[in-house]
């Protein structure tokens, strides 16, 4: 007799072709590794072109579009509206049966409202990428301002995770950070992120070209763009031919607010000009060309989860960079594919990011290949499939031996935190805490594209 197929529905406003950021890239690779291991899969998704409801359906995947513009309450308010749009298409998928568990990003809470009105509800998962307070904290959000919609919008990502059947991340990093700062009563699991199909890695760069380190990602603080070139500055004084690509969006994050690039310029010592280079926002095939060019990629974030850039940086076989704050290290592992550095020291990344320049370039090479097998094999489709179906039959067959019904206590619990977050001040909502490090790079104005 042939087991069930498994029906999952996953519910996230980025989706193919809209993304947003790094939510997106997860969805986009998670959803056919699930439907080519024989998963039905719903995504439930936000139809940015603002056309009728639709659902599109290509093999296994059925893709559920929701129409919503912003309206008069701007994001928070279109935040809410898809939470409970979402919420009645969960709902009616698992009353007829098309659904045996739900997945939602922590982001925006999109699963409260399905976990506090439905009466029957699916097996919930919350899925944590990077949750917003820990970004408002770190700067990453476009309002610096900690008001009541902001507030309220912390509290709702607060109350999804603690109401949900389970709580899952890629990294141990950002799970061990969410189990101390939201005093969950388990860990959250652990299930790195898929890649999609690999292409081939560019070969090693020209021995003719000047050693080059590259960085890709927004120009932003939470970022570590500026302990960047800080510590570039020190390595560029004891080696004179190396070169500092940075690709990615300019953002308003200089100290007072401006263009983070036209400020990190002015960080740039005399001997480094030059040999620092800011390229923009790029394309898919000039990524390729940069990683081409780059003997090693950096990612100096001051705090991470699983960064979608080192996936990408060591899937293109190069050395990498990465900073300690973030899943980056647990990429990495026990293998020579990388090394680390202190997040937010200058110091401690120049004298890393030296030692690695001083090794000879056959043994950075082959740093990079090192690189491009641990990450094809830690986010290889087929594995991280395997591993989440056996995940989502867990925590199936756990509710149906204790299902979980919303208690009109608890609903009166989580309404009564929402008062509360509308009037204490920042301090009483219990924002994270940053290291004193990190801490100096991200007392700061607001982010947000140029």
């Amino acid at each position: 007799m042939s087991t069930p197929r498994l029906r999952i529905a996953i519910v996230s406003r980025e989706y193919p072709p809209f993304f947003g950021g790094g939510i997106g890239t997860y969805v986009r690779w998670i959803v056919p590794a699930l439907a080519q291991a024989g998963v039905r899969v719903h995504v439930i998704t936000q139809a940015y072109d603002r056309v009728r409801p639709r659902v599109e359906i290509d093999g296994l995947v059925s893709v559920h579009r929701v129409p919503m513009g912003l309206g008069k309450g701007g994001w928070t308010n279109a935040a809410v509206r898809f939470s409970t749009h979402a919420g009645r298409i969960v709902s009616a998928l698992y009353r007829t049966g098309q659904i045996d568990a739900v997945e939602f990003a922590e982001c925006e809470g999109a699963a409260l409202m399905p976990l506090l009105f439905n009466r029957q509800r699916p097996p919930t998962i919350v899925q944590l990428h990077t949750p917003s307070e820990q970004l408002f904290v770190l700067r990453s959000l476009s309002s610096p301002v900690l008001d009541t919609p902001q507030r309220v919008y912390f509290e709702t990502e607060r109350m999804a995770m603690r109401l949900a059947d389970e709580i899952l991340a890629p990294s141990r990093f950002i799970a061990s950070w969410a189990h101390e700062h939201y005093r969950l009563a388990r860990m959250p699991s652990v299930i790195p992120y898929a890649t999609g199909p690999l292409p081939a890695a560019p070969p090693p760069a020209s021995g003719d070209i000047p050693p080059t380190v590259f960085y890709a990602g927004r120009i932003e603080p939470r970022k570590g763009v500026e302990s960047l070139i800080l510590g570039f500055n020190r390595v560029a004084a004891e080696n004179p031919s190396v070169q500092l690509l940075l690709a990615g969006a300019d953002t308003s994050g200089a100290p007072g607010g401006g263009s983070m690039r036209a400020y990190l310029q002015t960080l740039i010592e005399p001997h480094a000009q030059g040999r620092v280079h800011f390229l923009g926002r790029l394309n898919h095939d000039a990524m390729r060309d940069e990683f081409a060019r780059s003997l090693i990629c950096t990612i100096p974030s001051l705090w991470e989860n699983f960064p979608n850039t080192c996936i990408e940086s060591m899937s293109n076989a190069r050395a990498v960079l990465v900073s300690d704050q973030g899943g980056m290290n647990e990429m990495v592992g026990d293998t020579d594919a990388g090394r680390s550095f202190i997040a937010g020291d200058p110091e401690d990344l120049s004298r890393v990011l030296g030692e690695m320049l001083d090794e000879p370039r056959d043994r950075l090479v082959e740093r990079g290949r090192i690189a491009r097998d641990r990450i094809e094999h830690l986010c290889n489709p087929q594995r991280v499939a395997a591993l989440r179906l056996e995940h989502f039959t867990k925590i199936i067959e756990r509710a149906k031996q204790s299902p979980q019904q919303p208690e009109p206590n608890a609903m009166l619990a989580s309404w009564a935190r929402i008062e509360s977050a509308c009037t204490v001040q920042e301090s009483a909502i219990g924002l994270p805490t940053v290291s004193e490090g990190v801490r100096r790079w991200v007392e700061r104005t607001e982010v947000t594209p140029c």
